[in-house]
């Protein structure tokens, strides 16, 4: 087994922890039934994280076999932790016996959760960047050819701080567009 097969292991699995995390706090709110308040927030919050699981785990695959040193994976390593971490944040983990309401959920952990986007967003930009630099290249070409990225960072980023739920819908249609793009071209 290659090194690139033995990482590309071990984020399936953090990514499949990810997965399981937003499937069991699901499993937690529906089996609660009339204890949950449903609001649409959170839920497409959640499917958000979901692809964007997805679409990572998805471009892991390399087919040729390429070496990688352990330099090269502990970038990768602290992104994953940030996708659990955002995965984990999704949804609540936990149904109080009073009940929960989805939209206080949301609104009270919105700060925390869009700033692990932002956080893992800007990691890879600031990774590539740092790439570009190490080989001697100018990082300009790569910042300008990551233009919709940092578009995207921007969008976190004021998630973070409005709280207009106006905003919060706009920018989640907005924001699924990537995956769901993704997604529509992977399907052929």
């Amino acid at each position: 087994m290659s090194a690139f097969e033995y990482v590309s292991v071990m984020a399936s699995i953090i990514i499949g922890l990810a997965l399981v995390d937003i499937l069991v706090s699901l499993n937690r709110l529906i089996r609660a039934g009339r204890l949950v308040r449903w609001d649409w927030a959170a839920p497409v919050a959640a499917t958000l994280v979901t692809l964007t699981l997805i679409q990572i785990w998805w471009g892991l695959y390399q087919p040729e076999d390429r070496a990688m040193t352990i330099g090269q994976f502990l970038p990768q390593l602290v992104e994953l932790v940030i996708l659990f971490l955002l995965a984990a944040a999704a949804l609540p983990d936990e149904i109080p016996a009073e009940g929960i309401e989805l939209k206080a959920y949301y609104h009270r952990n919105g700060p925390y959760f869009w700033g692990l986007f932002t956080a893992g967003l800007g990691w890879l930009i600031v990774v590539g960047v740092a790439e570009q630099i190490l080989a001697g290249a100018s990082p300009w070409p790569f910042i300008a050819g990551r233009w919709v990225d940092i578009i995207v960072l921007g969008v976190f980023a004021s998630l973070i701080f409005i709280r207009n739920r106006w905003w919060h819908a706009a920018a989640l249609l907005i924001l699924s567009t990537g995956p769901l793009g993704w997604l529509s071209r992977s399907l052929g």
